[in-house]
C-alpha cells in the first residue's frame, strides 16, 4: 500500500512538474516575443547576479535543511543532499532564472501595454480605508534606528528570503510539496506580478507627484530624502524616462509582488515548522509595513496581493495535494 501510494505521488509530481515547465516556457517566449532586446539585457543581467548571490544562498538553504533535518550530523547531512539533489537544483534555478527573467521584462513594458491610469482612484481609496493617507500612519512613529531596520529587511533580507527560500525548495526531498510551492511561486509572479500589474497599471505613492502631478505625497518625498531612500527611486525613475532596462527596471505598484512572496512564504514555512512559520507570518507583516513606509504601495496594494498570494496557495494544495483517483 505505501509503495502504490509513493507511485501515485511520484507520478502526480512528475505530471504537474511537466506543466509547470510549459508554463514557464510559454511565459518565457512571450516575454521574449513582446520586446526581444529587453528580455537579453535583463536576462545577462541577472545571470551575473545569479552566479554571485545563489553559492552564498545555497549555503544558507543547506545549511537550514541540516539544522531542520538533519540535526545528527549536519555537514554530512548537507554534503549527502547536495550530492542526490543537484540536478533538479540546477533545474529548478535555470527555471527560476528564465521566469524572473520574464517577470522584469512584462514589468518593464507595463506603461506600453496599459499606461499608467489607476493611481487617482487607488490613493483616494487607500485614504478611504484609513482615515488619511496610509504612508503617514505608518511614519508616526519615525526614527532613524527604527527606519534603518525597515529599509534592511524590505531592501536586503526580502531578497535573501525568496531567493533562499526557492534554493531551500529546490533541495527538497517532498517531491509533492515541492512541485506544490514551485506552482505556487510561479502563479503569484505571474498573476500578481504580470497580469494584475498590467490591469491595475499604476506607480504607487514615491511617483505620483512625478507622473499626476500636483504635491498630494509631496509629504512622503521630504520624509523619504530625509532617511536617504531616494537612489533607488531615481534609478528607476531615469531607466523609465530613458527608455531603457536594468536592474529591477520597470515600475509598478498596484499589486506588491513584495508583499504576495512573502505572504505565500508564511503558510509554507508554517507547513515546515511552526516556530519558522511565525517567523514567516512576522516577516510578512514587517515587508506589508515596509511597502507602505517606503512609499513604494499603497496599503490596498498589499491586501490584495495577500489575497491573491493566500488564494494561489489554497488552490495549489487542493490541486497538487488532491488525492489520486482510484484506478
Amino acid at each position: 500500500m505505501n509503495l502504490q501510494i509513493a507511485l501515485s505521488q511520484d507520478s502526480q509530481s512528475d505530471k504537474w512538474s511537466t506543466r509547470l515547465a510549459f508554463f514557464i516556457a510559454l511565459y518565457a517566449i512571450a516575454a521574449l516575443l513582446l520586446r526581444p532586446s529587453s528580455f537579453a539585457t535583463l536576462a545577462e543581467v541577472y545571470a551575473s547576479k545569479f552566479i554571485a548571490s545563489t553559492p552564498i544562498l545555497l549555503i544558507g538553504g543547506l545549511g537550514t535543511m541540516a539544522l531542520l533535518f538533519g540535526r545528527d550530523a549536519p555537514t554530512r547531512y548537507a554534503v549527502s543532499v547536495l550530492k542526490e539533489r543537484w540536478r533538479t537544483l540546477a533545474t529548478v534555478m535555470a527555471f527560476f532564472f528564465t521566469g524572473l527573467t520574464a517577470f522584469s521584462t512584462f514589468k518593464s513594458t507595463i506603461p506600453f501595454i496599459v499606461p499608467y491610469y489607476a493611481d487617482i482612484w487607488l490613493a483616494d481609496l487607500d485614504e478611504w480605508l484609513h482615515g488619511a493617507p496610509s504612508w503617514e500612519l505608518v511614519h508616526r512613529f519615525d526614527n532613524q534606528m527604527w527606519s534603518l531596520i525597515v529599509l534592511k529587511c524590505y531592501e536586503v533580507l526580502w531578497f535573501v528570503q525568496w531567493f533562499g527560500t526557492v534554493l531551500f525548495v529546490s533541495l527538497w526531498s517532498n517531491r509533492v510539496g515541492r512541485i506544490r510551492y514551485l506552482w505556487a511561486h510561479a502563479l503569484t509572479i505571474f498573476t500578481i506580478g504580470t497580469v494584475l500589474a498590467v490591469a491595475l497599471s499604476s506607480v504607487g505613492p514615491i511617483y505620483y507627484d512625478h507622473f499626476v502631478e500636483g504635491d498630494r505625497f509631496h509629504g512622503l518625498k521630504v520624509a523619504m530624502d530625509g532617511l536617504g531612500h531616494s537612489e533607488y527611486a531615481n534609478y528607476l525613475l531615469d531607466l523609465y524616462e530613458a527608455g531603457q532596462t536594468g536592474l529591477g527596471s520597470g515600475i509598478s505598484a498596484m499589486p506588491s509582488v513584495h508583499v504576495g512572496l512573502v505572504v505565500l512564504n508564511a503558510p509554507f514555512l508554517s507547513s515546515l515548522n511552526r516556530w519558522l512559520g511565525v517567523v514567516g507570518w512576522a516577516f510578512a507583516a514587517m515587508i506589508f509595513y515596509g511597502s507602505v513606509y517606503t512609499g513604494w504601495h499603497y496599503a490596498v496594494d498589499g491586501y490584495v496581493a495577500t489575497a491573491v498570494a493566500l488564494a494561489i496557495w489554497w488552490l495549489t494544495g487542493r490541486l497538487i495535494h488532491q488525492k489520486p483517483h482510484s484506478p
